[in-house]
């Protein structure tokens, strides 16, 4: 029998997740956040309001599913979470939409998260990841750990992803290249060359001159 989760964060990524897992029929245990925003997914949930409260469950009769979201922001609080209940013993669930394709030859470690309409051939992603909705992930491409790649983007054949990454909204990284660690790339931006750790790749910029200048 399938554990049931306990999801943590309440906002809007644990809306998507949520609906992601009653799509599959499974048991949501409780949500751990301090606030709730208003959303019908959220009404017939037990709420818990720290963290500490998750404590109360013991490690092998649940599943935790990380709904921190993962913009820049955020990305640190949703590291740290996973890395602190991994420590007590907890487990992670990966939470795979139904509306996404993936290769059977697709890797996922723990706490992966693919969203509607993401597309993975064969592929590696690493530990506590987002796969945003729409997302392309081509042929042996290899992603780290806490990384967000988010919507739309498509990452082409051969690409290395570092841990820490977040590739924005809409972006393009072009085949063989490599990301290091704690890259940004920014939304609809084209990544032509390798990235070092922490460089920002913003979109390339056109100026059109107006006529009465």
């Amino acid at each position: 029998m399938a554990k049931p989760y306990i999801v943590l964060g309440g906002g809007g990524h644990a809306r998507a997740l949520i609906e992601i897992l009653s799509s599959h029929n499974a048991v949501v245990e409780a949500m751990v956040a301090p606030e709730l925003i208003p959303a019908p997914e959220f009404k017939s949930l037990k709420h818990l309001t720290h963290d500490d409260d998750i404590n109360q469950y013991p490690t092998a009769s649940v599943e935790l599913v990380n709904a921190i979201g993962s913009l820049p922001k955020d990305a640190k609080l949703r590291e740290t979470l996973f890395k602190r209940f991994k420590s007590a013993g907890y487990h992670f669930a990966a939470v795979v939409s139904k509306a996404a394709i993936l290769s059977k030859y697709a890797e996922l470690a723990e706490g992966v998260q693919i969203l509607p309409g993401a597309i993975l051939n064969a592929c590696q992603v690493g530990a506590n990841t987002i796969i945003n909705t729409g997302a392309i992930v081509e042929h042996d491409v290899k992603i780290g750990e806490n990384c967000h790649i988010a919507p739309g983007a498509v990452i082409c054949g051969d690409v290395c992803i570092g841990n820490n990454v977040h590739i924005g909204a809409g972006a393009t990284v072009l085949q063989g290249l490599s990301i290091a660690d704690s890259a940004v790339v920014g939304a609809g931006s084209v990544v032509t060359k390798n990235l070092s750790a922490g460089a920002i790749n913003y979109p390339a910029k056109s100026f059109i001159k107006e006529e009465n200048e």
